[in-house]
């Protein structure tokens, strides 16, 4: 017997439109396949010993998520004092990729300014993305250089990236290399002093 079914697969953000998944089903396969991008999702096929598995890579729904940061503890689009705003929001810190807006070209990413120093980094990158961590799971421990203690927040990192998960969110920038293509994206740290 052979059946096809249809339901809502999940919603494109920013009222992009629906995802449907169509299912296709016999008594020696099943196959799941999304309209996004006639993609896919599941194949489930017999063993030697008939028993059915899914032998696809795919994604069970559309689960990442594209969110504004205006009015958020994630609005750090103009300069704020770490610390307070960490303090403010009651975040245990950061470790999360910020997207950034869609362009192969050099683009700056992120500005960071130390009051103490003076020092001031700028970061610039083709990548669509940066992952901001803020050190949540220093705890003292970590020796750096001549007996440096490095405590809870002591430290960041400003990580260009891919979106993480890219690979299985259809409406995120791709990270597929296909055969011939060639990697190329470059990051840039420019420091300073104001």
């Amino acid at each position: 017997m052979v059946s096809v079914t249809r339901a809502v697969f999940g919603e494109l953000p920013a009222g992009a439109g629906t995802v449907e998944k169509f299912q296709l089903q016999s008594d020696l396969l099943r196959v799941d396949v999304i309209s996004w991008g006639c993609t896919i999702t599941a194949l489930e096929v017999q063993d030697r010993q008939g028993r059915a598995s899914d032998v696809a890579l795919g994604f069970a729904g559309l689960e990442g998520e594209i969110a504004p940061v205006q009015g958020t503890a994630f609005d750090l689009r103009k300069p704020v004092e770490l610390g307070k705003h960490l303090q403010a929001f009651h975040l245990n810190g950061f470790d999360h990729n910020f997207c950034l807006k869609g362009s192969k070209e050099k683009h700056l990413c992120a500005r960071v300014y130390h009051a103490g120093s003076g020092r001031v980094l700028e970061v610039y990158t083709t990548q669509p993305g940066v992952q901001f961590y803020t050190g949540n799971f220093l705890d003292g421990t970590l020796k750096g250089k001549s007996g440096a203690v490095y405590p809870k927040h002591s430290g960041f990192c400003l990580e260009t990236q891919n979106w993480p998960d890219a690979v299985n969110q259809p409406h995120f920038p791709s990270v597929l290399l296909r055969p011939g293509e060639e990697y190329n994206h470059t990051t840039w740290f420019k420091f300073s002093v104001a």
